[in-house]
């Protein structure tokens, strides 16, 4: 056992101050006199600054909190993946010891379920409303009670604190869900492989299950273990004694739908649920991809400068040349002034994209922000009278700082003038709290298109790019899936419109005793308008269980969305507490607490959360100092940094070596002075 004694930096100035006044002084006297004088000084410390040989080895082994395995379980059910994450942490040391357990989740997922396990024992957490899950969080924490509060913050970061007893082991359990986007025929699965412990154990099993055939399955820079039960299935298996450096992506391609989609039901409690997959190719509905008006609304102020602009004209002058040539298309760089390309939209020939690439290219970042001018300016570039498609590309990485900067005027300014009914697509360039993303959302959703963000890195212009690609070919217009009256509660996923490669889900409610439901598509194509109605036989299977879920999930989704648009109303509140509550998620209304009984616990299991989750215990003892927390970015989490902490009692810790050694000084120092005499 070591002790540590920190001394006020005043005290500190004090005492050296004294002793230069006595060396001043010393220097006067025998070298002998200073000598015992230094000696004296020497065997003081040796005191007051004990310290113990073994324990200063021990700490030099390390103590850090062992992973003896991390098992990670996936089920991708249509683009719907549930994923739970378990793993083992074992104190080794013959001393308690204070350690984090940290986990990443996507950002569009709900935390579902968490449990702690302590020498076998399970302990799961309650879904309670927000508030209500603080108070008795509070409550316990303030009667001496071992507890844990999980809730969403701005981050996707659930990083907690326990305390383990010597050589104890505790299993922590979590689950999230998430629905996935089919982009360009395939979907893309991203699992964080990060903590800061070193991973023994590691194993990722993933299976897929599909409405229509799984065409190919890949794990990039990953030797996994693929295969395919069916032509409707497979299975990805992974398994490494250490942990990567880097996270895992498995990439799958899905069989288009054909004219009519799918459709899949199951009955819970008496009530039906359906999920209707609806992506069919061109071919199958009979029609050619739309042409495009697109502008490139491209932010060019201050804060672009250096990586940000240059990524930005990679990436841009990539997807100009790829541009049809049936399409028309305009730049218009922008900070508190336009600089448009040309002043009317042009044709997409080769010339006019040359010269626009050579624009791009040798722009530079300088400036304010005007948003409002810039929206409304594009917005005045296209015809009412065009057939094609008009659509916005706005990227920026700012708040608005030049001419209007209320975000909600500038919304009601850009519905307003939006006659053409523009899609706008935001792709919002930095970190998400450098600006108002919730007003580039709101912004997108209120015009038929949506919002993502990029963080300046190697692969943003890979990222923008691809982005632009989802949306490159339109196959419908305003696309519209509807019911007949056996159907309720229906919530559509997807975009306003219909890509190539995309797909729209429906998820709804449906009579019990329905012997079939009747789905319409109707919406705008190159050739007129699009019309399919197809009569669905309901027959609801056992491998269809993940639909409720589906249904709440993007239920709770879209009233999310809704509320950046219309602001937190009570009925939308409302409607998200009740479903969060019913089926167990974790969003902004509600939260997961966890107690662990009093009677059960050897010492604090638990002791602080971070961040976005909190798991926190009483100070039961004066001397028990604070856990060090550790900061986390998303790109990394500090690894083998734990906060240590030793709980032995040491009040009546023998005598050491340290004051063995101050004795025998002293007594040296008392021999020379009588010597002396």
């Amino acid at each position: 056992m070591y002790h540590r004694w920190i001394l006020p930096a005043g005290i500190f100035q004090c005492s050296k101050d004294v002793l230069i006044m006595k060396f001043q002084k010393f220097q006067k006297k025998p070298f002998r006199t200073i000598a015992c004088t230094l000696l004296l000084l020497l065997s003081l410390l040796l005191i007051v600054l004990p310290v113990n040989a073994e324990s200063v080895a021990e700490e030099s082994l390390g103590t850090d909190i062992k992973s003896e395995y991390m098992d990670i379980d996936v089920e991708i059910n249509d683009g719907y993946a549930i994923t739970t994450v378990e793993e083992k942490l074992v104190n080794a040391n013959n001393f308690s010891i204070t350690d984090s357990f940290k986990i990443l989740i996507p950002e569009n997922a709900f935390m579902s379920d968490f449990s702690i396990s302590i020498d076998g024992k399970e302990y799961p957490a309650e879904i309670l409303i927000k508030e209500e899950a603080r108070q008795q969080f509070e409550e316990a924490v303030s009667s001496g009670r071992t507890a844990g509060l999980l809730e969403t913050r701005d981050s996707e970061l659930f990083s907690y604190s326990l305390n383990f007893d010597a050589g104890q082991s505790i299993v922590i359990k979590m689950t999230y869900e998430q629905a996935l986007t089919r982009d360009m025929g395939e979907y893309d699965y991203l699992q964080y492989l990060r903590s800061n412990h070193h991973v023994d154990d590691l194993t990722v099993s993933v299976d897929i299950n599909s409405s229509t055939d799984v065409l190919s399955v890949e794990t990039p820079e990953f030797a996994s273990d693929i295969n395919y039960p069916s032509p409707t299935s497979a299975h990805v298996e992974y398994s490494s004694n250490s942990l990567p450096s880097g996270d895992m992506n498995i990439i799958f391609k899905t069989e288009n739908t054909d004219k009519d989609g799918v459709m899949k039901f199951y009955e819970l409690n008496g009530t039906g649920y359906f999920m209707h997959v609806f992506s069919p190719t061109a071919d199958d509905m009979d029609i050619s991809p739309l042409n495009k008006d697109i502008i490139f609304l491209i932010d060019k102020s201050g804060s672009m400068s250096g990586e940000r602009i240059a990524d930005v004209k990679e990436a841009f002058s990539q997807v100009i040349g790829d541009l049809p040539e049936d399409d028309n298309f305009n730049v218009i760089f922008f900070d508190a002034f336009m600089y448009p390309y040309s002043e009317y939209i042009l044709a997409a020939n080769e010339s006019n994209k040359q010269q626009a690439t050579a624009v791009v290219v040798n722009t530079n970042a300088n400036g304010g922000t005007n948003i409002n001018e810039a929206l409304l300016t594009a917005i005045d570039m296209f015809s009412a009278k065009s057939d094609n498609l008009p659509i916005i590309v706005f990227l920026t990485d700012g708040d608005p700082s030049e001419g209007v900067k209320s975000t909600a005027v500038i919304r009601q300014n850009v519905l307003e003038a939006n006659n053409v009914d523009a899609s706008i697509f935001t792709i919002a360039f930095g970190r998400e709290f450098d600006y108002d993303f919730n007003f580039l959302q709101a912004l997108s959703l209120e015009n038929k298109g949506i919002a993502v963000y990029f963080e300046p890195d190697s692969e943003a212009t890979e990222g923008i790019t691809h982005f632009y690609e989802t949306i490159s070919t339109p196959l419908v217009i305003d696309l519209v899936l509807s019911y007949d009256d056996v159907t309720s509660d229906v919530v559509t996923t997807g975009k306003d419109h219909l890509f190539v490669g995309s797909e729209s889900i429906v998820l709804g409610k449906y009579e019990a005793d329905a012997d079939e439901v009747t789905a319409r598509a109707s919406g705008s194509v190159r050739n007129g308008m699009y019309v399919s109605e197809h009569d669905f036989q309901v027959q609801s299977e056992e491998g269809n269980d993940f639909i409720p879920r589906l249904w709440a999930y993007n239920t709770i989704r879209k009233k999310l969305d809704m509320m950046k648009v219309e602001g937190e109303t009570e009925e939308l509140v409302s409607d998200v507490t009740d479903l969060s509550l019913e089926y167990g998620f974790v969003t902004p209304y509600t939260s997961f607490f966890v107690e662990i009984p009093q009677a059960e616990k050897k010492e604090e299991p638990v002791s602080e959360m971070a961040e976005d989750a909190m798991v926190e215990s009483p100070e039961e003892e004066e001397e028990t100092e604070e856990p060090v927390s550790e900061s986390f970015e998303e790109a990394a989490i500090a690894g083998d940094e734990s906060a240590v902490e030793s709980t032995e009692d040491t009040s009546e810790a023998a005598p050491g070596f340290s004051s063995l050694m101050a004795l025998c000084i002293i007594g040296f120092i008392v021999v020379v002075l009588k010597s002396r005499r």
